[in-house]
């Protein structure tokens, strides 16, 4: 229900910053924004809903909420230029949110397990997600079309990741 900061100059010498409030569930993701001036959080309570939180880093204020899936949201992700927020849930789906006013710009719907990842390409403009259904899919951020379903893994993928010249897709599982 609630995510701790801290920080540190070494080893044992961690304290807390400020503590943040309101999640729902069990936080599932942080992630910072390129510039670390914000921070995202996913969080949710199993079958019910889930959302993402937008943090300012400075004062700890919360800046936004992304709210509009059915279950937990297991990741969110802001864009490189921090346009865009893409999120993923138990329920199935990834959503892209425009980060600026909350708006929900489109669904992106295909797998038919829980999506545990998601990840922008550097430049931002593909998307990944990796899913309980056995496969990575690769959506274009700026209008949802699925360029491509990467079937290679046996089992679930949980995590999925760009190279950072974007040219490679790496994802993780069982």
């Amino acid at each position: 229900k609630e995510g701790t900061a801290i920080t540190g100059p070494a080893v044992g010498d961690w304290k807390t910053v400020r503590t943040l409030t309101g999640l729902p569930g069990k936080v599932q993701s942080l992630r910072f924004s390129r510039d670390s001036k914000q921070l995202i959080a996913s969080s949710g309570v199993t079958g019910l809903a889930g959302k993402a939180s937008l943090w300012s880093v400075e004062d700890g204020k919360l800046v936004r909420e992304f709210e509009g899936h059915r279950d937990t949201v297991y990741d969110a992700e802001l864009s490189p230029d921090g346009k865009l927020v893409a999120t993923c849930s138990y329920d199935r789906r990834a959503i892209v949110w425009n980060a600026q006013t909350g708006e929900q710009l489109r669904v992106l719907e295909g797998h038919t397990g829980a999506i545990y990842d998601v990840a922008f390409s550097p430049d931002g403009a593909v998307i990944a997600t990796a899913s309980a259904d056995d496969t990575c899919k690769l959506w274009l951020a700026a209008t949802g079309e699925r360029l491509d379903t990467l079937i290679q893994p046996l089992k679930e993928c949980y995590a999925v990741a760009f190279s950072p010249d974007g040219r490679q897709v790496l994802s993780g599982g069982a």
